[in-house]
């Protein structure tokens, strides 16, 4: 049974960028009152579309998170786009995709012709990539992500060809990336493998939003009925007949039970001594910092489709990967090739890729044939970028058993980096949340 003193009471979700817009979406249409509180003044976080007019005033735009969703037929994540209307659709045939590595550009060994052409492998290694398919399910547990492809792929492919692939997407190490950084790999390997596990399980595929990917937090703030900007949380306060007390600038509000949609640190702040099991869990989580330089050139003839390069740590010194908007794509300025390019993360950084005539060198260096840019942007996001090691799901299970009945934590630091994860995690969450028994179970709905 519920405490008495919090009937009538709102929930409270404390955060709104896109966990805390998905959180509150899946809470209210569950029936409850929600209240969303955003310290910043704008929802979203870095699932952000955000203006940027080219140099000539003309309209044009950047993306803080992804260009991009990757989705699977009957995904949580697919269910949700399709669900608050945001219009997708699949991008057409893509430009040069590339590895660096040894200062020499290579195909990108994400399509089987470019993976037997990779440098640094041998006919051993082609043929042991080739007998993956054939291999029996190896689980361990403590695998990081180099263990589970040298297991699978071969030794050979987790230090000639791993490190650059897992550096562009986790900006780490695969060997500091526990398995729970990217789920699917699981799945496959219970349903025989890489190939016959993904033929199983069906494709994913990559899928632009009409306005933008930021179009997905825009669609969630409008759903929701009270949603309140440039409120900042300070301190939370248990009430005595249950519930909690959120206290901020000059105001506070009562709630029958919060949700931190917050990165781990600031989770862990504003738990303080309420939960010191947590508090200290929380706080012991990596986050990465990264930031992303976007830059506008004149359009290279061979480029129009947009390109891609993986740079192999740590040749790139801190330089991680570039992409680009295809010519067509309406973000962009028509005429202008417009790139992004990745510094930072787990890896040691060059001090001159602090500032753009370093990050500039490094670009030349990879694509000589890039013309100098008209336009030049950063967009720094300090620890906004979760690592997820070895283990991490009992560190999760950990803190989340020493959370008192009441608050909950949700987040990429908790459910993994990319939009997919996040999205099913939230709404597995969401469906324990009103499950028959639990602790955590639903009070106070709301009419309708």
């Amino acid at each position: 049974m519920m405490p008495p003193g919090t009937a009538g009471l709102p929930w409270a979700v404390l955060g709104g960028g896109i966990s805390g817009l998905l959180a509150a979406e899946h809470l209210q249409r569950l029936g409850f009152e929600v209240e969303v509180w955003e310290a910043s003044g704008s929802a979203g976080g870095l699932a952000q579309t955000l203006p940027w007019p080219g140099p000539g005033g003309e309209p044009g735009f950047l993306e803080r998170g992804p260009q991009g969703f990757l989705v699977a037929k009957g995904s949580a994540l697919a269910t949700l786009l399709a669900n608050v209307g945001v219009v997708t659709h699949r991008p057409g045939p893509r430009g040069p995709r590339w590895l660096g590595k040894g200062g020499r550009l290579h195909p990108s060994p994400a399509s089987l012709a470019g993976l037997l052409r990779a440098p640094g492998l041998t006919w051993k290694d082609h043929l042991r990539i080739l007998a993956e398919p054939f291999l029996p399910p190896g689980a361990r547990d403590g695998d990081t992500l180099r263990s589970f492809f040298a297991r699978r792929l071969g030794e050979g492919f987790a230090r000639e060809l791993l490190p650059a692939l897992v550096a562009s997407l986790l900006a780490a190490p695969p060997e500091q990336v526990g398995m729970e950084a990217v789920s699917r790999l699981r799945r496959l390997e219970a349903k025989g493998g890489l190939l016959w596990g993904s033929l199983r399980e069906g494709p994913e595929w990559t899928v632009q939003a009409e306005g933008g990917s930021g179009a997905l937090a825009q669609a969630l703030a409008r759903r929701l009925d009270q949603l309140r900007l440039a409120c900042p949380a300070r301190s939370l306060e248990a009430l005595p007949g249950g519930g909690w007390r959120i206290h901020g600038d000059g105001w506070s509000r009562d709630a029958a039970q919060v949700v931190l949609a917050l990165p781990a640190d600031a989770a862990s702040r504003l738990l303080g001594p309420l939960a010191p099991g947590a508090t200290s869990g929380l706080a012991a989580l990596t986050s990465l910092d990264l930031t992303v330089w976007h830059s506008r050139h004149p359009q290279v003839r061979g480029w129009e489709r947009g390109l891609g390069l993986l740079i192999h740590p740590p040749e790139g010194a801190g330089l991680l990967g570039v992409i680009s908007l295809a010519a067509e794509d309406p973000r962009g300025v028509p005429g202008l090739l417009q790139l992004r390019a990745y510094v930072g993360g787990a890896y040691p950084t060059a001090p001159a890729l602090a500032a753009w005539p370093g990050v500039w060198e490094a670009l030349k260096r990879w694509l000589p044939d890039l013309p100098e840019p008209v336009q030049v942007r950063a967009e720094a996001t300090p620890g906004a970028f979760a690592l997820l090691g070895p283990g991490h799901g009992d560190r999760v299970a950990a803190i989340l058993g020493n959370l008192p009945p009441g608050l909950h934590w949700l987040g990429a630091a908790r459910f993994g980096p990319s939009l997919k994860d996040l999205a099913q995690g939230i709404d597995t969450w969401a469906q324990e949340v009103v499950s028959p028994g639990s602790h955590r179970a639903r009070i106070g709905p709301r009419a309708r």
